[in-house]
């Protein structure tokens, strides 16, 4: 059986799609990636919107130094 690399996705859960927003652009000022959940839904969905904000994720083939730094880089980032 060939062996196969994966990974896998962490969802966050933010507390409206603006704080998601910003979430996401200061995560790209440092040269992180990540996806927003809201993007995920369907857009006639009855869910309030807000609740559909939420940051995803993914960590697949990526080397643990590398996770490491990112999440160094998104906690300085955060955390001004």
């Amino acid at each position: 059986m060939p062996k196969v690399v994966a990974g896998l996705h962490v969802m966050v859960k933010v507390d409206s799609v603006a704080r998601e927003q910003a979430l996401i652009a200061k995560a790209r000022s440092v040269g992180v990636e990540m996806s927003p959940l809201s993007g995920y839904w369907l857009s006639d969905s009855d869910e309030p919107v807000d609740n559909r904000a939420g940051l995803v994720l993914g960590f697949a083939a990526v080397p643990e130094p590398a996770i490491a730094d990112a999440l160094n880089r998104l906690r300085m980032v955060w955390s001004e």
